[in-house]
């Protein structure tokens, strides 16, 4: 995978986790909320990393947020 794509997944995955943990504050989760809506929306990379996401590698959240990119995309 090329690396910007690659950097761009581990953004996705940490506002993902950032958005999860219970210990995130309400500032950060709606900073993390802003940014995955805006990638779902402006971003030429859904699919690649919707795929990335979506792998048995990454956690069930992690893998549940790759699918929910796709199934963006395909709508």
């Amino acid at each position: 995978m090329a690396e910007p794509i690659r950097a761009l997944c581990d953004e996705l995955i940490k506002a993902v986790n950032v958005m999860m943990e219970a210990e995130s504050s309400q500032t950060y989760r709606l900073e993390a909320l802003k940014f995955i809506e805006e990638f779902k929306e402006k971003s030429p990379f859904c699919v690649e990393c919707g795929l990335q996401l979506a792998e048995k590698s990454q956690t069930a959240v992690v893998r549940h947020f790759g699918l929910q990119i796709l199934e963006h995309v395909v709508k």
